[in-house]
């Protein structure tokens, strides 16, 4: 019996770094050249953003077809991982919570003030514990009802007030 590789088994398509070329147009879209197939749009999706963000990445075109997976965005070209870890921060993107001024609790929502580090925001969340993911012993993930995303990287760092603010949450 020939030994098959789980992409044989799965119908899964690993992009080749060396034939899949991807670059930032003037517009801001991240276009695909495959080969000799050209994609003017692709959109990505990390299958694990919190724990393998620049590994197994799937690239698809503007109908939202898959054309393929990124089984490890490292061994790209310089040009390529730029470009994809560009459109990754846009697309993913969390401000990072580093101080939280107060969080109510009325009629079923949360009113967050908190500093990030791209300035001072002001977000509701629904109470009853949803919208919060802890992702790791420190790491959370707030959401927004709007679908805002927030990130605390590590609560363990806030200073005690915002602390002691968060504490009844998680």
């Amino acid at each position: 019996m020939e030994s098959r590789d789980l992409s044989d088994l799965t119908n899964i398509r690993y992009l080749d770094p060396e034939k899949a070329i991807f670059s930032i147009t003037e517009g801001g879209l991240l276009t695909l050249q495959l080969g000799n197939e050209y994609f003017a749009k692709v959109d990505l999706h990390q299958a694990f953003p919190f724990s393998l963000e620049n590994k197994y990445i799937s690239v698809r075109d503007e109908e939202g077809k898959e054309i393929g997976i990124i089984k490890d965005l490292d061994v790209f070209s310089q040009q390529s991982r730029e470009a994809v870890e560009k459109e990754l921060a846009w697309r993913y993107y969390a401000p990072q919570i580093t101080k939280i001024i107060d969080i109510k609790d009325e009629f079923g929502h949360r009113y967050w003030d908190v500093e990030t580090n791209h300035g001072h925001r002001k977000f509701v969340t629904r109470g009853r514990d949803e919208g919060i993911y802890q992702i790791t012993e420190s790491r959370i993930l707030i959401i927004d009802m709007t679908g805002n995303r927030y990130e605390i990287a590590n609560y363990y760092q806030l200073d005690t007030k915002s602390l002691r603010l968060l504490e009844p949450f998680i």
